[in-house]
């Protein structure tokens, strides 16, 4: 499986994106002759996506080069702050309706795991992948390849305008990520940042797993929040030293780098 991934990063990258969502619709359509709520089954799709990212990671055994490690320079994680101006304002314009705590309790227990599967998946093993393309190219490509993975929804019922403004959002939003994880060379800020955004959006809707339907002229807000979010993560991007992700570079050596 290495191999192929320093051959064909792109490729495999990809294949990585689209076998996680082949075996996300076949576990929805599976799921959908039990008798669980809509939640238990996103939690058990869920469980099982963090499973194939947590799988793929030790196959590969990129766990580091993915981004998961211990430290993190503090100094480094200081400017990617701003970032959480994002999150702060879907608070303070959409809110926090009212919900038991268990369902609360259980839509943050989801959005971490949404966090470290989509992170894991597209801004660690898709992102590591494609470094040595290029890590502006990686950053971009990773960031259309999540965008595009939301085209998934049309399966579970969005409507196609919907979908369309969230593969938009998703793609801008992956920007901002994958500028939080090369600059700061470390996952866990994007997984972070990526888990808390899911949870306040949740939250403005009443912690209910529906996807919208209707599109306004009020879509304008949030493609434009979005869109000076994947501005600040390309600043970050271009204020990643070389030498960060040098060892990735073809003629390297994967050993080296704790492997």
């Amino acid at each position: 499986m290495t191999p192929f991934a320093s051959r064909r990063p792109i490729i495999f990258a990809l294949a990585a994106v689209l076998l996680a969502l082949v075996i996300i619709g076949l576990l929805n359509a599976g799921l959908g002759y039990l008798k669980l709520s809509p939640l238990g089954k996103q939690i058990i799709t869920e469980a099982v996506f963090c499973g194939y990212v947590a799988a793929l990671l030790t196959r590969l055994r990129w766990w580091s080069e993915a981004g998961f490690k211990r430290s993190i320079s503090w100094t480094k994680l200081l400017w990617c702050l701003p970032l959480l101006l994002l999150p702060i304002l879907m608070l303070v314009s959409g809110g926090i309706k009212s919900a038991s705590a268990s369902q609360v309790i259980a839509f943050a227990i989801l959005a971490l795991m949404v966090g470290f599967a989509e992170e894991g998946l597209v801004r660690g093993v898709a992102l590591r992948a494609m470094l040595p393309t290029g890590p502006m190219r990686a950053a971009l490509l990773s960031s259309l390849f999540f965008g595009l993975g939301h085209l998934i929804n049309l399966g579970q019922g969005a409507s196609l305008s919907a979908t369309a403004v969230q593969v938009a959002e998703a793609i801008l939003l992956g920007i901002g990520f994958a500028g939080v994880r090369m600059y700061s060379g470390s996952i866990w800020p994007a997984i972070a940042l990526h888990s808390l955004i899911d949870f306040i959006d949740a939250g403005s809707r009443g912690f209910v797993l529906a996807p919208p339907q209707v599109i306004t002229l009020i879509v304008l807000v949030p493609i434009i929040l979005t869109g000076l979010f994947a501005a600040y993560g390309w600043w970050l991007l271009r204020r990643t030293p070389t030498k960060a992700v040098s060892y990735l570079q073809p003629g390297s050596s994967p050993a080296a780098s704790g492997s």
